[in-house]
């Protein structure tokens, strides 16, 4: 939004404040157009429709509220999404294909609170009923997501993981995709990134201790 939306925006969220009861003084409006100024008007009037209609507390919303609204649902909303998107895929691919979620967050979910992928395939049903997997990993993933925790790379299954820990690198099949394929093509190659980020670190570590052991032989300047 720029200046010139001010005045339309400002009856905008007047008229939200009365629908819960709250006169909104000219620095509430001013801190509210502030944080929602990077948005297109017809964004936040959309997002103030959506909030009216689904929120169930009398409180005012406030601009994370707007701002959950704009970016496709709250937390809540996309975490139940992204349950079910887990419990499809364990019925398409199970425990031995490694897989890439279009969702980086909804891969921290299986990785940091679950165990991996071949783990979570097996406890699913087994350790948490399907009710309950549901619910916990909603729980989690908007926890997870409000904290910006995020896995990048792929997830992998139980062939990958034996045939890497013995030797047989070729025949590693690439992760099978679960979602949007552009999405979860950025959500792999993020974590290619960061792999050679770490192992040029490492390389420089490593130069850098082999120098100071040079170094620290006798005689040697």
């Amino acid at each position: 939004m720029t200046q010139a939306d001010f005045k339309r925006f400002s009856a905008l969220i007047q008229g939200v404040g009365e629908c819960y009861g709250q006169n909104l003084s000219a620095q509430g409006i001013a801190l509210r157009f502030k944080m929602l100024e990077p948005f297109d008007f017809v964004e936040v009037q959309n997002a103030a429709y959506s909030v009216m209609a689904t929120r169930k507390y009398t409180s005012m919303p406030t601009p994370a509220d707007f701002l959950e609204h704009i970016s496709g649902g709250s937390a809540e909303d996309k975490a139940e999404v992204e349950a079910g998107r887990v419990l499809g895929a364990i019925g398409r691919h199970g425990p031995y294909v490694s897989v890439v979620f279009d969702d980086a967050v909804t891969q921290a979910v299986i990785v940091q609170a679950y165990g991996g992928w071949p783990k979570l395939c097996a406890d699913c049903g087994v350790e948490e009923s399907v009710h309950w997997f549901r619910k916990n990993f909603a729980k989690t993933w908007a926890a997870y997501s409000r904290q910006g925790v995020k896995q990048a790379g792929h997830l992998p299954g139980i062939f990958e993981i034996t045939n890497s820990s013995n030797g047989y690198h070729e025949h590693v099949a690439p992760p099978k995709v679960v979602g949007d394929p552009a999405k979860a093509r950025a959500v792999l190659e993020a974590g290619k990134n960061i792999m050679l980020t770490e192992s040029a670190g490492a390389m420089r570590g490593e130069r850098h201790s082999l120098s100071a052991l040079v170094h620290s032989i006798p005689g040697r300047k």
